[in-house]
């Protein structure tokens, strides 16, 4: 299935839509988020779509003009999701930047664990780009790291280093991957710490070090004098 991209309908949003027509686009984009979490992209069909929608070819075409534009809008609703909940979180003020750390790492772990089967469909799509996931993920990803830029220079900070900053975002997309797809809910402190420390070894100083191990709080927070933090 060869990747479509969206054209005057706008990430297959027509814009104005209000009451029934948006009541019957969520109906759809539902049932397409359900078949797709368990089926993935080269699995999922129009008929299996219309079947748990529960509504007919015409009304499908209506607002989707194919099984990958449907699933480029749910793609697209869950990288936005995350996007708004990294600019909320460095949105309120800090002490400093690692301050936001706690916040933004257990708030991604936690939307990660929210999205339920999704999440490992779009792990095994991550470097498909055939599928939307990984159509839209270089961009997705940078996005990311412009807000974590923005974060560190309003905190003073120089701007830092892109290869730095996209190792890191790519290791924290694959640890949490790995915490929402295989781990308990209170394996979250191994997972923090390891995210933790992997954002302090590519972006942050020794004060940084130092002020965390000072501060009982971000150090609790971040799992560091958990079992097994040696450090």
């Amino acid at each position: 299935m060869a990747p479509k991209q969206s054209g005057g309908k706008g990430r297959g949003r027509p814009p104005g839509s209000t009451g029934p027509k948006m009541h019957m686009r969520m109906r759809i984009l539902n049932a397409t988020r359900e078949v797709y979490s368990e089926r993935g992209l080269h699995n999922t069909t129009v008929e299996l779509i219309l079947e748990s929608a529960g509504v007919s070819r015409p009304t499908f075409y209506k607002y989707f003009s194919s099984v990958w534009e449907a699933i480029e809008a749910v793609v697209m609703r869950c990288n936005e999701e995350l996007e708004v909940l990294f600019t909320e979180v460095f949105s309120i003020q800090r002490e400093s930047a690692i301050h936001y750390l706690p916040t933004v790492l257990v708030g991604y772990l936690n939307w990660g664990r929210s999205q339920g089967k999704l999440m490992e469909a779009r792990f095994r799509e991550l470097h498909d780009l055939t599928s939307p996931v990984g159509v839209h993920r270089t961009e997705h990803n940078e996005r990311i790291s412009n807000l974590l830029s923005d974060m560190l220079v309003a905190d003073g900070r120089t701007a830092p280093d892109r290869v730095a900053l996209n190792a890191l975002v790519n290791c924290v997309e694959y640890l949490g991957y790995q915490f929402c797809n295989g781990a308990r809910q209170e394996e979250m402190p191994v997972y923090l710490r390891a995210m933790g420390r992997v954002s302090l070894a590519l972006l942050g100083s020794e004060a940084d070090w130092q002020n965390i191990k000072s501060d009982p709080v971000l150090s609790s927070a971040l799992g560091f004098g958990a079992p097994g933090d040696t450090d």
